[in-house]
């Protein structure tokens, strides 16, 4: 954990939470067709294709699987918790992952800045090691928020990146964690 990376959240983002999670799904809709939404595909642009191969990832949060989630995995969490995450991803064959950035978003936009993701603080671990086909296991600990109170929401999030022909970056939410 970085110093300083506690940032608490009040349960009042509730309509930021639920906006942002209509946000991903909309950007999912539009990759699947071929364009991601802007800043990535502004208008008179040309849209960059979709994804070339799909990374997929698995999350333990103190050596337990998630609760079932119709949207997310979901992580029941108490205030100033120390969570011992693992984070599984797994390549697909002929695919290399050139970057991957793990951390916590407040459900805000999630996207690819000059230096790495935003809507991501903390950011908990930075790969800039090729990940090749394959599984890959990253262990990260972070203590929530000590003055969260019940109903604060916070997410593991994702964002890769990969220099293979064609080049792309994609960010997302891997789970929520949440106030219990």
């Amino acid at each position: 954990m970085a110093p300083g990376a506690e940032a608490g959240h009040t349960g009042g983002v509730m309509g930021v939470v639920r906006a942002s999670l209509v946000a991903a799904v909309l950007a999912g809709v539009l990759a699947a067709g071929g364009c991601s939404p802007a800043p990535r595909c502004p208008a008179g642009a040309s849209c960059p294709s979709a994804a070339p191969f799909k990374v997929t990832f698995a999350v333990t949060v103190n050596g337990r699987g998630p609760s079932p989630s119709r949207i997310l995995p979901r992580f029941s969490v108490r205030p100033a918790q120390l969570l011992a995450i693992n984070v599984v991803v797994t390549v697909p064959r002929r695919a290399r992952v050139s970057a991957l950035w793990l951390g916590i978003s407040a459900g805000g936009p999630l996207g690819s800045g000059p230096k790495g993701p935003t809507g991501v603080r903390p950011v908990l671990l930075h790969s800039s090691q090729v990940l090749t086909a394959g599984r890959h296991s990253f262990w990260l600990r972070w203590r929530t928020p000590a003055k969260a109170r019940p109903g604060t929401h916070l997410y593991l999030a994702a964002e890769w990146a990969s220099r293979q022909s064609p080049t792309f970056d994609e960010a997302r939410l891997l789970a929520h964690l949440a106030w219990s």
